[in-house]
């Protein structure tokens, strides 16, 4: 009691304090990878390292799970060796249709290029010595290579300013040096684009030839002229890598057209691919005469960061790590800072993406801050229904991502979404099972998962007296079911235990009726869903009782 006979809290809130404060805002800017996210906070993810081979590489995962941090890691090492690393963020470029969405990457391409070669002339030039008043470098290779390169930087940007279906004239200028430094090769300059550029004194002999054609067809034509650009780059800088990041954000159509160039381009050159998409809104393959793309496993390989829940302690470990580096940067210990049974909800909320876990727990600490300490032990610490409070928050943003990453099926998919979370609220599971033979409603399950709706937990389980059968286990994402309100009384780890899984009245076909049939079977296996006359009254929502994990 205090002097004023009022009730004291017994413990400070260890959320609303300074430090508590600051790491709000450290993972707010943690959510999103840029080019000065710096290693600090970077936990290398599982098998991760693959993709630091100098091999084509898919790297997929869900929004948020890690692809943009994993190829900024490997950007940084690109440049602290002085290679090539050339970032290309596709989602700049969504609103483009092909071939101009490939035109603007080509143009990066170039001038990336350019200035990774510009400063390894800088370094072998370093320190420079003091040259009397007048006095220049002598040009090397290097300077004449740059200048191509910068000049085909130039010609692609006017390339990409021109009408899409605008036919374009362009000079093909062969050229022979007449002394070893000179620059020997083919020029292709744009004719129709540009002022005429008069006459020249030139130090070589050159034959030029005009030619009149599309985008596509300039593109087609100046794909070994690309090339032999990239080798004799590539040779001075070591190689690199290729970052084209967001490859889901550009038409589906125009994916394996930007892909099979870009291949084409790099093939044998010293550079590779390094690819981040969403698995299930990538093309990465058009088969035809000739065939589009890149095959996966044949022309790239893959780097899975879309394991879910699958491996709940592998997942928990990895995502706490990287909390754990943010918080010691505002000097607070999240094992502290968060109850254990909190941690747990936290990772099965986030469904193992990192993005949502730092939006979840960042979103807890204000909902912790807004309910203060109360007389329940733990209170002032992160408790369970914090998370469960910060996870509902994320629910509109993920339709917001269902329409625009699956805009043709949203509704059915929305539609689903509902039907899945009144058949798990009427169970009081938060799991439910799959037929792995139902491919259709497997396909939009998986697609939900991509969505960050659902996520896998066990593959190829069996149900008793449903003969060889195989059934994949799936949870519903905490935030759509914390948005609906049914988190009371929800069993979310139930699965761990094999045979509380193999319930048969946890089977979804995509047929149920109305799930209030199920009521009364919950916790039951028997064979015929309980007969209801009416929907049962709406329970009152229940009190909190503190940190419970069901």
């Amino acid at each position: 009691m205090g002097s004023n006979g009022a009730k004291q809290p017994k413990v400070q809130a260890m959320y609303d304090t300074p430090e508590a404060r600051q790491l709000t805002r450290l993972l707010t800017e943690a959510t999103r990878a840029t080019p000065a996210s710096g290693p600090e906070t970077y936990v290398p993810p599982a098998r991760g390292d693959i993709a630091e081979a100098n091999y084509h590489h898919f790297i997929f995962g869900q929004r948020g799970s890690g692809k943009s941090s994993l190829l900024r890691h490997l950007q940084h090492q690109m440049v602290d060796a002085g290679r090539a690393g050339v970032w290309i963020d596709q989602e700049i470029y969504s609103n483009l249709s092909y071939p101009d969405v490939l035109v603007s990457v080509l143009h990066e391409l170039m001038k990336s290029l350019g200035t990774t070669l510009d400063q390894r002339i800088s370094s072998r030039n370093q320190p420079r010595r003091f040259l009397p008043f007048g006095n220049k470098r002598s040009r090397t290779v290097e300077d004449a290579l740059l200048d191509e390169l910068r000049f085909a930087a130039t010609e692609l940007e006017k390339l990409k300013f021109a009408p899409l279906n605008r036919r374009i004239e362009w000079k093909v200028v062969t050229e022979e040096g007449q002394n070893a430094k000179a620059s020997a090769g083919v020029r292709m300059e744009l004719v129709s684009l540009q002022a005429d550029m008069g006459s020249e004194d030139r130090t070589s002999t050159t034959t030029s030839e005009t030619v009149d054609g599309t985008k596509e067809e300039y593109l087609e034509r100046a794909l070994t002229g690309y090339r032999d650009l990239i080798i004799r780059t590539s040779k001075i800088v070591d190689g690199g890598f290729v970052f084209v990041d967001d490859l889901y954000q550009i038409r589906r159509d125009d994916q394996p057209e930007v892909l099979g160039y870009l291949h084409r381009l790099v093939k044998d050159t010293g550079l590779w691919l390094k690819v981040g998409s969403i698995r299930y809104s990538t093309v990465t393959f058009k088969p035809g005469n000739p065939p589009r793309g890149m095959q996966r496993g044949h022309d790239a390989h893959e780097v899975p960061l879309d394991h879910g829940l699958r491996y709940p302690q592998v997942a928990q470990n990895f995502l706490e790590q990287i909390l754990s580096r943010i918080g010691q940067k505002a000097n607070i210990n999240i094992y502290e800072l968060i109850t254990e049974t909190a941690r747990k909800r936290l990772v099965i909320a986030a469904g193992g993406v990192a993005r949502d876990y730092l939006r979840i727990i960042a979103g807890a600490i204000d909902e912790a801050r807004n309910r203060g300490v109360t007389e329940k032990d733990g209170s002032h610490r992160i408790i369970a229904d914090d998370i469960n409070k910060a996870a509902a928050l994320l629910s509109p943003a993920k339709f917001d991502d269902l329409k625009a990453d699956e805009p043709t099926e949203a509704a059915e998919l929305a539609d689903l979404v509902r039907r899945l979370t009144e058949f798990c609220r009427a169970r009081k599971r938060a799991y439910f099972l799959i037929a792995a033979d139902s491919a259709r409603l497997c396909d939009q399950v998986y697609k939900l998962q991509h969505l960050r709706f659902t996520h896998l937990l066990a593959e190829s389980e069996t149900v008793p007296d449903q003969g060889s059968q195989r059934f994949n286990v799936w949870l519903l994402d905490v935030a759509e079911l914390s948005s609906q309100r049914a988190i009371p009384g929800m069993d979310f780890l139930g699965w761990e235990v094999r045979e509380k899984r193999r319930s048969r009245n946890l089977v979804f076909t995509g047929e149920e009726g109305d799930p209030a049939r199920a009521e009364g079977s919950a916790n039951g296996d028997s064979k015929k869903a309980q007969p209801t006359a009416k929907k049962p009254e709406p329970k009152k929502a229940e009190p909190n009782k503190g940190d419970t994990l069901f």
